[in-house]
């Protein structure tokens, strides 16, 4: 079986990072962002932020939370790969153009 591809926790909690700012959340978000704090917290051995965490995140997330993210967590990866796509496609036109004018300085 094929395994799915999906942006990274870390990555995802990126992402979040700047919406926090903007305007409360609604509670699954919420406890999806600070699930990804404490999974953070935990992967980098982080011992203060680790027991912070551990106080306001849930320990696990719903299946409905769990799909939220799993959701967004392709999507970022989509977006990402799509992103790279459409960059190598404008490098490579952008070689096309410069290869004939450089060979008529070489020839």
């Amino acid at each position: 079986m094929q395994q799915e591809e999906m942006a990274s926790l870390t990555e995802v909690l990126a992402y979040m990072m700047p919406r926090t700012y903007e305007a409360p959340m609604p509670t699954e978000w919420v406890n999806i962002y600070t699930w990804l704090g404490l999974q953070y917290a935990g992967q980098f051995k982080n011992t203060d932020q680790l027991d912070a965490m551990k106080e306001i995140a849930p320990k696990a997330l719903s299946e409905y939370e769990m799909g939220l993210l799993n959701n967004l967590r392709r999507w970022i990866y989509d977006k990402r790969r799509k992103a790279l796509k459409d960059k190598l496609k404008s490098a490579e036109k952008s070689e096309v153009k410069i290869l004939p004018e450089n060979q008529k300085e070489l020839f």
